[in-house]
């Protein structure tokens, strides 16, 4: 048997109080083994209930196993935990909680996803989200003032009435909104692309302090990962997946946001817009979507409603009728909040197509002689199934980046904006059939990153999804 430590494969435990699961140190060295994203996660966890069990496998039974690539059965052999003890070891130095897979407080609407977390780190108390109303709210980073205000309503009123409010912490709408769920007394929970080591961005670290104490900042990245661009479309399928629904407030047709926007309709969950004028770039992504499907949400009212029958009992009606005859206001929120300088009602908001333009963390940024234009179509039945009766609104809707039929043909240009995973991945989609994502084989490249980038390349109009979870290049 090999045995990268050299120290055999007992079990070894260096759990503190905080440390509820005796197996966190080998859940932390199976996602370290995963990583992020990972459809192979679902298969392992399938076959093995304990990932000791998964640790102590012999390279012969590693080969054996089915439905998991020669990549992750290669990573599975380096048994080495010197990375996982200091996670742990920072981890409970910081006040960090781990929760894994099998804990019994790991949301399940995360674990019926395809490509799950295994571990989630955790800042703050996670609420039992299994039993709440949990409404995801995202938009573009440079609101207009009609997008702050609304967003802030909303979420006040949402909070108001008991549900949870999550959000990216992104600068923008998504920090606007769990301002709003905070000065409501209400619970938010914020979904990080990176480590909890790491605030970002810089300008919410009074508010992510204040969400730690009023719900949970989570992550499913170690705590030294950096923020890196790519994280992030990743991270944006743990927010619609913690949610029964996700409400789009602004974003462009390029905007990061709608990528959330189609993990949402992928996952089966309802999808909400909120509408505005037809002549600014900010709408363009909303409109769009609710122009093909995606419910109107002019308040939190829209939102309650169609939930009722389900989540009556735990409705706080009463904080919802007082939240809406007046409370904190957006800019005393702010302010108490520590954003005012960002998000206060003197500074400028641009609403051109250059505002979801930045880093490429949080929005997906194309070239402006290929700006993709996002519309949504409707799907098979067959792909999303039997859903209950709140859930087959949308469950038929899909989100799909196509590009424009009139610009001129900048494939070149658009995959050279990509970064090295995406354009790999490009090179191995086939052009004369539909594949999907499991038969696209790169090397050193795991499933999870492959249907990034596929995501990616559809936004990017160099690729197609079909139905049935179906891949072509464009």
């Amino acid at each position: 048997m090999h045995m990268g430590d050299g120290q055999g494969v007992e079990k070894r435990h260096i759990f503190g109080e905080g440390m509820k699961d005796e197996n966190i140190l080998y859940w932390v060295w199976l996602a370290e083994r995963c990583g992020p994203a990972s459809r192979e996660l679902g298969r392992l966890c399938e076959k093995y209930d304990d990932p000791f069990d998964i640790y102590r496998l012999e390279e012969e039974e590693i080969e054996r196993i089915d439905g998991i690539g020669q990549t992750l059965k290669m990573k599975l052999l380096d048994r080495s935990l010197e990375r996982a003890y200091e996670t742990l070891r920072y981890c409970k130095q910081k006040n960090i909680d781990i929760i894994s897979y099998r804990d019994k407080r790991y949301p399940s609407r995360l674990r019926s996803l395809c490509d799950p977390p295994a571990v989630l780190y955790v800042l703050g108390k996670l609420p039992n989200m299994d039993d709440r109303l949990c409404i995801g709210m995202v938009g573009t980073r440079k609101m207009s003032e009609y997008g702050r205000d609304t967003s802030y309503k909303i979420s006040y009123e949402l909070a108001s009435a008991n549900a949870v409010v999550v959000s990216g912490m992104a600068l923008g709408v998504d920090g606007v909104s769990a301002c709003g769920a905070l000065s409501a007394g209400g619970t938010t929970v914020a979904v990080l692309g990176c480590g909890l080591s790491v605030v970002y961005p810089k300008e919410h670290e009074r508010l992510m302090g204040e969400i730690i104490k009023h719900g949970a900042v989570i992550t499913e990245y170690p705590p030294f990962e950096p923020p890196h661009g790519y994280n992030f479309p990743k991270r944006n399928r743990i927010i619609s997946g913690l949610c029964q629904g996700v409400l789009i407030v602004e974003g462009s047709s390029s905007s990061g946001a709608l990528i959330t926007a189609k993990r949402a309709i992928d996952q089966g969950r309802e999808l909400f817009a909120l509408p505005g004028k037809i002549n600014e770039s900010n709408s363009e992504g909303p409109n769009e979507l609710i122009k093909s499907g995606a419910l109107v949400a002019l308040s939190a009212d829209d939102i309650i409603s169609h939930y009722d029958f389900l989540y009556h009992d735990c409705i706080n009606y009463k904080g919802l009728s007082k939240a809406k005859s007046g409370g904190m206001t957006v800019e005393r929120a702010i302010a108490k909040y520590g954003v005012a300088d960002i998000y206060s009602r003197k500074n400028s908001y641009r609403t051109d197509k250059s505002s979801e333009k930045g880093d490429g963390r949080e929005a997906v940024a194309v070239p402006e002689s290929g700006e993709a234009v996002s519309k949504i179509k409707r799907q098979t039945r067959a792909k999303q199934g039997e859903r209950t009766a709140p859930e087959k609104v949308v469950a038929a809707a899909s989100v799909e980046v196509v590009a424009s039929s009139d610009r001129p043909d900048c494939s070149a240009e658009i995959l050279a904006s990509l970064d090295d995973v995406s354009r790999r991945v490009f090179e191995a989609l086939p052009m004369d059939r539909a594949v999907s994502p499991d038969a696209i084989a790169v090397d050193g490249i795991g499933i999870g990153d492959i249907i990034m980038a596929l995501t990616m390349l559809e936004i990017s109009g160099l690729a197609e999804s079909l139905p049935g979870g179906m891949y072509i290049r464009k």
